[in-house]
């Protein structure tokens, strides 16, 4: 049997290491709001007060955004990076003890991280929907940058990591 890590830095980790950059950004350092007034960052959103903290727009805003955005690195950023250097780690990173990575379960891996990375884009894009309601042109460029900095990291989560040599065939 080879002896080795599992997974090695693959080219996946440029695309998630540029999602997760972007998505920072674009959260907390571009305008969210324009007009001709000025321009409006998610942290004064955050500053606003609230109705309602059970709602998907003052939810998303109060922390569902930082929760979301906190958790985006958290699956793509190890798996694209090669860290996968065990089966113990790997059964611990995607959840499933019983499934083995092997060279037949590699696109399976791909697919979890990757719908695990998609998750925080569905988040991220609910929240800007139900926050603008509709009013898309008074949006900034730090919703777009961070949609885009959610695909990103998904698009990189989904190529994923190199096979190591201690990878086993099945």
């Amino acid at each position: 049997m080879t002896q080795g890590p599992l997974t090695l830095p693959g080219w996946g980790a440029v695309p998630a290491l540029l999602g997760v950059v972007a998505s920072v950004v674009g959260l907390l350092l571009l305008p969210w709001v324009s007009v001709e007034q000025g321009t409006l960052s998610f942290l004064d959103l955050t500053g606003m007060p609230t109705d309602n903290l059970f709602t998907m727009p003052d939810m998303y805003v109060a922390w569902l955004a930082f929760v979301a955005l906190a958790l985006q690195p958290l699956y793509p950023l190890p798996w694209t990076l090669g860290a996968v250097r065990t089966q113990k780690v790997a059964n611990l990173m995607q959840g499933w003890p019983r499934t083995q990575l092997t060279h037949a379960t590699f696109t399976r891996f791909r697919l979890v991280f990757g719908t695990s990375a998609f998750a925080g884009t569905i988040i991220h894009g609910l929240g800007i929907v139900t926050l603008y309601d509709g009013a898309f042109e008074l949006a900034g460029a730090g919703p777009w940058v961070l949609l885009a900095g959610t695909v990103l990291t998904t698009v990189g989560a989904v190529v994923g990591p190199r096979k190591g040599p201690g990878l086993p065939p099945a």
